[in-house]
């Protein structure tokens, strides 16, 4: 069942992409896995995924927000 918020979000997001050029677009994931495929197809060895230091650098702004919270309130 959708609710009424998930509608509403929805009708928000379709309204920001009218006009966009779909073409503009372009589905990494999706992306990822037809190379994948096609690697492993063909019987080779994928490459190794690249190093990506996004989640260690999310963590990192998350503990110094949590160590601020707590300066903040004395504790």
């Amino acid at each position: 069942m959708v609710t009424d918020r998930e509608l509403e979000l929805t009708e928000v997001l379709m309204g920001a992409f009218t006009g966009a050029e779909v073409d503009q677009f372009r589905d990494e994931c999706r992306h990822a896995l037809e190379e994948l495929f096609r690697v492993k197809g063909s019987g080779g060895q994928p490459a190794a995924p690249p190093e990506s230091g996004l989640a260690v650098g999310l963590m990192a702004a998350l503990e110094e927000s949590v160590r601020a919270a707590r300066a903040h309130q004395g504790g």
